[in-house]
């Protein structure tokens, strides 16, 4: 009987030695932010509110990672959005910020599936200086004009929309036009390079996943970048194409090149943007926009200033018609407390509200002062 259970317990002890080989992390982590917003509207209406996500969206993150040997590792990420001021999360979804799964290698990159960020995405936040926090609604010069100002630099293809109804994709979506986020895409497939001699490729491919006999169009997507980085020079540039899909009848891309420079305790970026779309729901067939960005440090204040445009050749936001549908300014600064606490200070307007269709217009703008805390 003593041999039996000795047996047993060596047998279990070999059994499970190679997973006792391999080690596994659980992270928790996160923003938040929280602070008062007083916001005017280009048809004069305004108020004073509190923001659960001012600088920044409020955010609770999951990562996970098991080393699997030889390089090789398995990773996950699931991000969901928390609103401070009312403890509510995004209607998206739980995880709508980001949720998927993959595996990296040390001599080949890293393969990824599920909801994540578009590769132009990733580089319009960096080149924002604050991934994308500050300006309307925490967006940062990603903004969509799905509120009170108009478009201004896209993490994705416009496909000939105003707000979010075209920038959004389907990804086989059931709600109204733009229910999708538009920089982060369903159902993809996501391959990272490695960084080689300053150099890194991202490919995406995601499926709209419209059924067999889509109405309009199956809504896939196609993104890329390539991106350069050594010392304080960064450059990169992207590409996002999306067809067409029963939300958006209508087809459009993104061409991106930008990048940021650091001169000792001044940041600076750039950015342009070339778009195109065809369809029946294409309010306009091509667009342009640019971006300047910059950011000082001073002790523990970093001031910064954000400036740039848009402009349309068909009908843009405001219903302006074939020219400047967005004119950007964006400018505070932050205080840090600590490595991991800030204040801020938020003042975002766009010039171009009040040169919009109908009367007692104004310039849209948006004034914040919060409290953020990282973990």
């Amino acid at each position: 009987m003593k041999h039996t259970t000795r047996l047993a317990g060596t047998i279990a002890l070999a059994a499970s030695a190679p997973f006792a080989m391999a080690q596994s992390s659980l992270n928790i982590s996160g923003v938040l932010d929280a602070g008062l917003q007083r916001v005017e509207t280009f048809d004069r209406a305004s108020s004073t509110r509190m923001s659960g996500g001012g600088f920044q969206t409020s955010r609770l993150r999951f990562t996970g990672t098991e080393d699997l040997g030889s390089g090789l590792k398995a990773q996950f990420f699931l991000e969901m959005r928390v609103n401070l001021d009312n403890g509510v999360s995004d209607p998206l979804g739980m995880f709508s910020r980001a949720s998927w799964v993959g595996l990296s290698g040390e001599n080949w990159g890293a393969l990824r599936f599920g909801r994540q960020n578009a590769p132009s995405g990733t580089v319009v936040c960096a080149i924002d200086l604050h991934w994308c926090g500050s300006g309307f609604n925490a967006s940062g010069i990603f903004y969509n004009g799905t509120n009170q100002a108009g478009r201004w630099i896209v993490p994705n293809a416009g496909r000939g929309g105003n707000g979010n109804a075209g920038v959004s994709v389907y990804s086989g979506g059931t709600g109204v036009a733009g229910s999708a986020d538009s920089a982060r895409i369903n159902n993809s497939v996501v391959y990272e390079s490695k960084r080689v001699a300053g150099f890194q490729g991202t490919v995406m491919y995601a499926l709209g996943e419209a059924g067999s006999n889509p109405v309009n169009g199956n809504g896939n997507h196609l993104g890329a970048s390539l991106t350069y980085a050594s010392g304080p020079l960064y450059l990169a540039a992207s590409f996002e194409s999306v067809e067409a899909d029963p939300l958006w009848n209508a087809k459009g891309r993104v061409v991106m090149l930008g990048g940021t420079y650091k001169f000792g305790d001044l940041r600076m970026g750039a950015i342009v943007q070339k778009e195109s779309a065809s369809g029946p729901a294409a309010r306009w067939t091509s667009a342009s926009s640019w971006a300047l960005t910059s950011a000082y440090r001073m002790g523990a204040f970093e001031p910064f200033l954000k400036v740039g445009t848009h402009r349309t050749n068909g009908t843009g936001s405001y219903g302006i018609v074939n020219g400047a549908d967005a004119k950007m300014l964006n400018i505070g600064t932050v205080y840090d407390l600590s490595k991991r606490t800030r204040l801020y200070l938020d003042y975002a307007k766009d010039f171009a509200g009040s040169a919009g269709a109908g009367a007692n217009r104004v310039d849209p703008s948006q004034l914040q002062i919060g409290l953020q805390h990282n973990f």
